[in-house]
């Protein structure tokens, strides 16, 4: 944690960009304005974190400290969510206790405690709801871990599919026949408690903009700026059939209709070219780490004084990303070998996950950020990895307390 608050001390950022938008989006949250943007409602980008921000800056007051901490918060507990989910679904304290390191000490996810952006949240969030379901069965958690996956969704809309898939881990996960309509059920309280948060935010979308919008107004303009004619993988949104959309705040349900016509028409004129460019998708997706010092070269007053530096922990945290995605596919060939050893399956929640996300960027762009909130299951898999290339086995098995359902 202090090296997180060093970061957020030491080396003091200027919000831009993305952050920029956020910060702006939450400050008029707290001030009465609602959710706007140049004085006309949004629902441009999701409003889980703005929203959350929102709320803080109403009770604290409107500074980017109190956002920097609020992440620096969040940063504490998924410590702790890591450290418990590790154990309990790899049954080995070495490798929970190891995976905690390597978190603390990966420095793309220690820079991002200072921006206001929606990766520390989302993750945390992410995290919160997986344990919440593979480790509480009262019901009261259960509606918890129903609010907190609504919450996840606001935040990220793709995030909705993932209670169904941990209900096909639970139900897979049963030995006893006679109990598997309880994950069944277990999962439609959970969907029954996403919709109480999502359902207000998409009555008051139809009120403001006068047709149904769920969540947000923004997904035929990511769906554009990933498939046009100069993509390259990548977002790209210089292209000229991009600025074709015309995007207006106060005119944006008419205007993310309109870019999602103009990709899906692009894309059945060049099927060919959709294709081509999977792999380039999923090369931006995951070749490249380290993101985070974009906001610092935009963001930090002494950047080019430092730049050397900021370079060299570039280079080190690449380095260091490449080896967790070496220890990740390793444990892939491990688990084949060792499942009774983990708790299975849920031992390949993260594994669905970095597939899940690779498919939703095939279809619209490859960003290095996107594969932000999967970085503790690579670390998680990485370090048990480590522990069983090593020891040859957990140094510590839990046995009958691996997952408790």
């Amino acid at each position: 944690m202090a090296l997180r608050a060093a970061l957020i001390f030491f080396v003091p950022i200027e919000m831009t960009s993305d952050a920029s938008w956020y910060f702006n989006r939450a400050i008029s949250i707290a001030s009465g304005e609602g959710y706007s943007e140049a004085g006309y409602p949004t629902a441009y980008w999701p409003v889980g974190y703005p929203g959350f921000l929102g709320i803080f800056f109403y009770l604290f007051g409107q500074d980017k400290l109190v956002g920097q901490i609020a992440n620096l918060v969040m940063a504490a507990v998924s410590f702790l969510l890591q450290l418990e989910l590790t154990r309990r679904i790899f049954r080995s304290e070495a490798a929970a206790r190891l995976s905690v390191l390597l978190l603390t000490l990966y420095p793309n996810h220690a820079a991002y405690t200072s921006f206001i952006l929606t990766e520390i949240y989302f993750t945390f969030l992410l995290l919160l709801g997986v344990y919440l379901y593979i480790t509480r069965s009262h019901w009261l958690w259960v509606w918890i871990c129903g609010i907190v996956f609504g919450l996840a969704a606001l935040t990220k809309p793709q995030v909705v599919f993932l209670p169904g898939l941990l209900v096909l881990f639970h139900v897979f996960s049963k030995e006893r026949r006679d109990k598997l309509r309880h994950p069944f059920i277990k999962g439609f309280a959970i969907y029954l408690a996403m919709a109480m948060v999502l359902v207000p935010w998409a009555v008051r979308n139809t009120m403001v903009f006068g047709e149904f919008v769920l969540i947000s107004t923004n997904g035929g303009a990511t769906l554009l700026t990933g498939n046009n004619p100069t993509a390259s993988g990548g977002y790209e949104e210089n292209d000229p059939l991009v600025a074709q959309r015309n995007f207006s705040v106060q005119d944006q349900v008419e205007s993310d209709r309109h870019a999602r016509k103009l990709a899906t028409d692009w894309i059945r004129a060049n099927p060919m070219r959709f294709v081509e460019l999977i792999p380039l998708k999923i090369w931006h997706l995951w070749s490249r780490n380290g993101e985070a010092e974009w906001a610092y070269q935009a963001g930090y007053q002494y950047y080019e004084q430092y730049r050397n530096a900021f370079r060299t922990v570039r280079w080190i945290n690449q380095i260091f990303y490449g080896l967790l995605l070496v220890g990740s596919f390793a444990a892939a060939f491990l688990l084949m070998k060792h499942r009774d050893k983990v708790a299975w399956p849920w031992a390949l929640i993260g594994y669905c996950l970095m597939i899940y996300l690779t498919l939703i960027s095939i279809v619209f762009s490859g960003q290095p950020r996107f594969h932000f909130p999967v970085m503790p299951w690579v670390i998680m898999y990485a370090a048990w990895a480590a522990v069983m290339i090593t020891a040859g086995q957990p140094r510590e098995r839990y046995g009958q307390q691996g997952i408790r359902i």
